[in-house]
């Protein structure tokens, strides 16, 4: 067939043929906002998490609010009565920032745990008062008298409620050799509101890691969850390392409520050689269908991600049965003025009903820093939604990428939003906290090496970091915020166009133009909801950059033994670690299908051993004569499966962490 095509309106008509021919072959991308992509973003204790789930919350959040001198009610558990079907909430009432009873003398017990109790299944609540007698309390082999008893857990067995339930003495004190004065105990009363009686003797007290910590570090027990099992009770809860900030999930087993009860076994922690998340702190455990499950949360300062673990009821005290069941995308928070903190305290503590639904209880802090305690549920068989995810920041900034590296890219997303978020893309910057300790955030050098288009309430920014951290302005304007927000960032050839709802806002070229990570940012009290967001454009396999405070954090290190060190001439960063003893430990868990580990050389380094998903891989040495800089010092490609750990250990000298580069 001839086509002839002359004038104006065959030149419309070529046109016409011509865009319908790009869109024809357009490559539709893909959409990460779908669950089937979950596992696409990168979602980190400290980092961020972009979580999918479903969690819907109560109406009336939230149930209490820290009125002085409890000003951080900020732990509970959440029980159903098995017998009544009335549902209690244990509210554990602190002083703001964790601050012991200042009278000495006289035990405060009787407010240090509330009750409210439910007839109507959540819907309505009235307080019952404190959980304890008001009567003066000594244990067995206690110095003082219990002052302190906040966080408690109930258990229905034989006509009685069992509670077990941390404490602290009149003697306690926050210095270690205060620590000793407290432990946990159990409590019988025949009502699930109380008033409980204390058992003479305590399952376990401090004492018995005073003069050997757990592994050399653990020294303090608390957040106690107890259980009833077939064969046996059991006690689950969190060891303290202190200045190591790491914790574990530890348990204890006996006979009867009274005991006596076995020596402690730890479970989940940093020490494991294989896969483990940091900075997690565990309390309350719940039980469900013959299998114990253990929500941990980050007590990262942004304050947005939770896990969950589990074993089957019968194999509670073998660590290596302890599954990750799940790993972030567990809960989100949403603005609202009762929890401006998102998730504060320990995580959320909940129960599945005969209708399938996990009913939780968590606690936040408002703006004025008082502690709430809320409700929420959500689907226990479908508990994540089919699309679209929600990325908080908190007290710090949160991040997630993409897997891949793109260059001439386009995202086309769809999102609401609150604060300052940035959509973000030629990312090549490292990764990794700040330090590796509690209240940790994103390291200053994540803020480098990009292209983000950052939106606040009123305007929007376009800007360019360098590897150095400079940032330059490319172009802003101003941003009337609907409800939604339609973005659309695209390449033509080297030009990049970006519209917000539909309206061109800027065309231009940018010097940073490069293959690199395409994400989030979400900014300190800040947020977005995520309905789509579709990549497409020439795309890689891509990798991350890990910082060594990652390997401090995933180790439990102690900064006492670890010299931190600025040099452009030996860290690919300019910045590393240095470790003051022969025994140092680093470790990194991550996903990816491989690794480069880097590190430099130095006349004061010796032999260190490399241990891989927990096997020993060989040994490198780190020694020179003279300093060397950084470079590739192990590797390994093809491993076998995603979640992997590897760990440098000194040997017979000290060693050096730069960073681990994990390809996908």
């Amino acid at each position: 067939m001839n086509l002839k095509i002359t004038g104006m309106k065959g030149l419309l008509v070529l046109i016409f043929i011509c865009l319908w021919a790009c869109n024809v072959n357009r490559d539709p991308g893909t959409d990460y906002a779908l669950l089937a992509h979950r596992d696409d973003w990168m979602r980190h204790p400290v980092l961020g998490d972009p979580s999918f789930d479903n969690f819907i919350r109560y109406g009336k959040n939230p149930v209490e609010r820290g009125t002085p001198p409890f000003n951080w009610p900020v732990n509970g558990f959440y029980f159903e009565d098995p017998v009544s079907g009335n549902e209690y909430l244990y509210v554990g009432e602190y002083r703001t920032g964790y601050a012991m009873n200042p009278e000495k003398n006289k035990s405060d017990i009787g407010s240090s745990c509330i009750v409210y109790c439910s007839e109507d299944k959540g819907k309505t609540w009235k307080y019952k008062g404190p959980v304890f007698k008001d009567e003066i309390v000594k244990l067995k082999g206690e110095d003082g008298i219990i002052t302190f008893a906040p966080d408690v857990s109930i258990v229905y067995s034989d006509g009685k409620y069992y509670m077990g339930f941390d404490y602290a003495t009149s003697a306690f004190t926050w210095d270690i050799k205060g620590l000793m004065h407290g432990g946990i105990a159990v409590a019988v009363s025949d009502k699930p509101e109380g008033p409980y009686s204390i058992y003479s003797k305590p399952a376990i007290t401090n004492r018995y890691f005073y003069d050997k910590p757990y592994n050399g570090k653990y020294n303090r027990c608390y957040a106690a969850t107890l259980m009833k099992l077939k064969k046996e009770w059991v006690i689950l809860f969190d060891l303290d390392s202190g200045p190591y900030f790491s914790w574990g999930l530890t348990a204890i087993t006996a006979p009867s409520p009274e005991g006596p009860w076995s020596a402690p076994v730890l479970l989940n922690s940093t020490e494991s050689d294989r896969y483990y998340p940091p900075l997690l702190e565990y309390y309350p455990v719940f039980l469900h269908n013959d299998t114990v499950y253990a929500p941990a949360t980050s007590v990262a300062k942004n304050r947005n991600f939770q896990c969950i673990f589990r074993v089957s009821s019968e194999d509670v005290m073998n660590p290596e049965k302890w599954q990750l069941w799940k790993e972030g995308s567990v809960w989100h928070s949403i603005q609202a003025e009762y929890e401006y903190e998102g998730i504060w305290g320990q995580t959320f503590s909940g129960f599945v009903n005969k209708d399938n639904e996990l009913k939780v209880m968590y606690p936040s802090r408002d703006k004025e820093n008082r502690g709430t305690i809320n409700l929420a549920l959500t689907d226990w068989n479908k508990p994540q939604r089919d699309s679209g995810f929600v990325l908080t920041g908190h007290g710090s900034p949160s991040f997630t990428a993409i897997t891949g590296f793109y260059n001439q890219h386009e995202i086309r997303a769809s999102f609401s939003y609150y604060g300052t978020i940035a959509v973000f893309w030629n990312y090549q910057a490292p990764v990794g906290p700040d330090h590796p300790k509690s209240d940790a955030e994103l390291h200053p050098l994540m803020f480098t090496s990009n292209t983000r288009l950052q939106l606040s309430d009123d305007q929007w920014l376009l800007l360019e970091t360098s590897r150095e951290g400079h940032t330059d302005t490319i172009a802003k304007g101003t941003l009337d915020k609907p409800g939604n927000i339609i973005l659309d960032i695209s390449h033509i050839n080297q030009q990049i166009n970006i519209s917000i709802n539909h309206q061109s806002v800027w065309q231009g070229i940018l010097k940073n133009s490069n293959y690199g990570k395409c994400g989030l940012f979400a900014m300190n009290y800040s947020g977005v909801e995520m309905h789509s967001f579709i990549v497409n454009g020439d795309s890689r396999p891509g990798y991350t950059n890990w910082l060594y405070t990652e390997g401090l954090l995933n180790s439990g290190s102690n900064m006492k033994d670890w010299d931190i060190i600025e040099s452009k001439d030996l860290f690919t960063y300019g910045i590393g670690a240095v470790s003051k003893i022969d025994t140092a430990r680093a470790k990194w868990s991550f996903t990816g299908s491989g690794f480069d580990l880097y590190c430099p050389k130095l006349p004061a380094l010796g032999m260190a051993q490399i241990i891989v998903n927990g096997e020993n891989r060989g040994e490198i040495n780190l020694h020179a004569e003279a300093p060397e800089k950084s470079t590739v010092v192990f590797s390994i490609r093809s491993l076998t499966q995603k979640k992997n750990a590897v760990i440098i250990k000194g040997g017979n000298g000290k060693i050096a962490l730069d960073c681990l580069r994990v390809y996908e």
